[in-house]
C-alpha cells in the first residue's frame, strides 16, 4: 500500500470517527433541553379586543359574527395543533411574540 493511500484511509477514518464524536456529543448536550421542551405545552396569545377595535363602529352586526366566528375558528385550529390559546383580556404578562396578529 502506497504512503498517499494509508494517509488518505487515516484521514477518512479519523474524519468518520470526529464526526461520530460530535453527534454523539450534540446528543448528549442537547438531550435534556429537548425532553423540557417536549413536557412543556406552547402558549400562543389571540387578541379579541384589538380584533372588534378594528371593525368600524357602523359595522353590521352580520360583520361582527362573521370576524368574531373567525376569530374562534383560529384558535380551535392552534388548538388543534397543539398550542394553548388564551385571550389577551386575561394575560397579565407576556412577550410579544407570543401573540396572534390577524392580517389586515
Amino acid at each position: 500500500m502506497s504512503p498517499n493511500a494509508i494517509w488518505f484511509v487515516a484521514i477518512l477514518l479519523f474524519s468518520a470517527l470526529s464526526s461520530l464524536g460530535g453527534y454523539y456529543a450534540t446528543s448528549r448536550a442537547l438531550a435534556e433541553p429537548l425532553h423540557k421542551l417536549s413536557m412543556t405545552t406552547p402558549v400562543l396569545v389571540l387578541d379579541r379586543a384589538a380584533l372588534v377595535k378594528s371593525l368600524p363602529p357602523e359595522a353590521p352586526p352580520e360583520l361582527i359574527r362573521k370576524a368574531m366566528d373567525e376569530w374562534r375558528q383560529k384558535a380551535e385550529q392552534l388548538a388543534r395543533a397543539g398550542y394553548l390559546v388564551i385571550d389577551s383580556g386575561m394575560v397579565v404578562a407576556a412577550p410579544e411574540d407570543v401573540y396572534v396578529r390577524s392580517e389586515p
